[in-house]
């Protein structure tokens, strides 16, 4: 969670002041995105509950994220992390997701990767697709945004660490340097996690 929310920051506009997060859940971004500038949207009432009373300042809506209950071009950015997989039109939900971002504004999207090497990992009877760089990229761009990145976080041997002589040290090593790590040409896209990048253009 802590690698991939590095890079959902990263990812933000350096000037966006209205963020919203969907599949906000307890709100585990809010302290890093920033309480006064992100809204949450979340379908789980239950959980929202548990949400407002951890952030009780933090606006937040309970609904669909494919039909977002909000005006067009409401905000600067959007997370949306481990989210699509779970929708049944992700190409229709982008569609919506570009409408209530500005001109300029990013959709930050965090996804399993369905060339991981062991995608048993993200067995879970809610995920109706798992994505690769194609299928994902194809679906973004299919809505008229704009792919600008896409990438993979996590390492394929992390699972293993238990085995190895020194593998908590190891991994703890490892995962410090594993933006750069996982550039390396035989590993680039064999990450747990498929990491994308798309902005809003109006041209």
């Amino acid at each position: 969670f802590e690698m991939e929310a590095r890079w959902i920051l990263r990812g933000f506009p350096r000037d966006a002041s209205r963020i919203l997060d969907i599949g906000c859940g307890i709100g585990a971004l809010f302290p890093l995105i920033g309480v006064s500038r992100v809204v949450g949207i979340d379908y789980a009432y239950a959980g929202l509950r548990r949400t407002r009373e951890r952030f009780p300042a933090t606006r937040l809506a309970c609904g669909d994220g494919a039909a977002l209950p909000f005006a067009d071009k409401s905000f600067d950015a959007i997370a949306a992390q481990h989210v699509v997989e779970h929708l049944p039109d992700a190409a229709s939900a982008c569609k919506e997701w570009r409408r209530v971002l500005h001109s300029g504004g990013r959709l930050i999207i965090v996804t399993p990767n369905a060339e991981f090497c062991d995608p048993s990992i993200f067995d879970d009877p809610t995920h109706v697709r798992l994505f690769n760089r194609r299928s994902l990229r194809q679906t973004i761009e299919s809505s008229g945004l704009i792919v600008e990145h896409i990438s993979t976080l996590g390492l394929p041997w992390f699972r293993q660490y238990r085995t190895l002589p020194g593998g908590w040290r190891l991994r703890r090593a490892l995962l410090r340097r594993a933006a750069m790590v996982a550039r390396l040409p035989r590993i680039r896209w064999a990450g747990q996690s498929l990491c994308c990048v798309a902005r809003r253009s109006d041209r």
